[in-house]
């Protein structure tokens, strides 16, 4: 018997694109994967018929679409990370008991082929009777939002296409790490300005100076701009092929109280940040290594506020900004991701 409390979303690579994998990753999620079917009318009049007839209204074009929003955890989010960025750098951390690995998460090339997916929805109906899996093939994953607000559990929402929903599929039987535990805002903190250090294969990125202490909310969108083309003859209305990379966009939302006017002159002077956000489990694996999740940005560009008068409250600026490759930095973005998993 299953209640209404029993929905889960697995996640596994395809080695052919649209061909369905049973899942073997499953995250905690409130996914939400919708199956839209175009339809055309044909146009020719009969005398006599003064209704659409049934027998020319067709189904042309069939697509999938959603997103994945979970709490960011300190296990299993590096596979999310991979299946936007592309491109993971995993090595072991040293001298930790037991092994805490490093993944540095870096956009991967535009010229290589997008990796696919198959998501599956496992729905249980009203009353728990049954659970019936939807299988969503073909997925490839769009865009990133991370949002990390005062007094909150850190969230990210995932967005894809699909090319197919397929309801034969079996479903697959559910798995999730023992011992992960959740990233709040209590373990976070964010530094801007000074001279970055970037991270490597064992070693965080740092940034010169103290971490700013007037920061209240902070969001972060990566767009990978996929292509919206390939469907074509002999796909039967289906997308032929994997959609391509486009250019990516980087950018943010900063709120931040005014207690200097260091946000302010970057904006008028136009000058580049460089921005390293950073939270860290309390919970230490081993001595000082902890599991971490850390995002880190060489060169981003305000785009606004000036500070005003709030009628006597705290003054506060909501500051939007775009991240960008400053031809120094070797990645324009890295997320790192310090986990007890040996892969994303």
């Amino acid at each position: 018997m299953t209640t209404q409390l029993d929905f889960s979303v697995g996640l596994a690579k395809e080695t052919t694109y649209g061909t369905p994998v049973t899942p073997t990753r499953f995250v905690e999620s409130e996914a939400k994967l919708k199956y839209e079917i175009k339809t055309a009318q044909g146009r020719g009049l009969r005398p006599g018929k003064n209704v659409h007839r049934l027998n020319r209204h067709q189904a042309v074009h069939f697509e999938g679409s959603g997103d994945i929003d979970i709490d960011v955890p300190t296990r299993g989010f590096g596979f999310l990370l991979n299946a936007l960025f592309g491109q993971v750098v995993n090595t072991l951390v040293p001298t930790t008991t037991p092994p805490l690995y490093q993944q540095n998460h870096v956009l991967q090339n535009a010229s290589d082929p997008v990796q696919s997916f198959t998501v599956q929805e496992i729905l249980p109906t009203l009353g728990g009777v049954n659970s019936h899996p939807h299988t969503f093939t073909g997925c490839v994953f769009d865009s990133m939002e991370l949002s990390a607000k005062e007094g909150s559990i850190l969230e990210a929402k995932f967005s894809l296409v699909a090319r197919e929903l397929q309801t034969s599929v079996a479903a697959a039987a559910t798995s999730y790490p023992a011992d992960d535990a959740l990233f709040t805002f209590v373990h976070g903190a964010i530094s801007l300005g000074g001279t970055l250090t970037e991270p490597d294969a064992t070693t965080i990125a740092s940034l010169s100076g103290s971490p700013a202490a007037n920061i209240a909310d902070f969001s972060l969108s990566v767009k990978r701009n996929l292509d919206g083309d390939g469907w074509n003859l002999g796909g039967a209305g289906l997308r032929s092929r994997a959609p391509l990379y486009g250019v990516p966009e980087l950018s943010g939302k900063i709120t931040a109280e005014y207690t200097d006017n260091v946000l302010r002159d970057a904006y008028l002077q136009q000058s580049a940040l460089a921005l390293v956000l950073t939270f860290q489990h309390n919970v230490a694996v081993s001595g000082a290594h902890k599991p971490t999740l850390q995002v880190v940005l060489p060169a981003i560009r305000l785009n606004g506020e000036v500070p005003t008068s709030d009628g006597g409250k705290a003054i506060k600026q909501s500051i939007d900004f775009e991240a960008f490759d400053n031809g120094i930095a070797t990645q324009p973005i890295w997320v790192i991701y310090r986990t007890l998993d040996a892969t994303p």
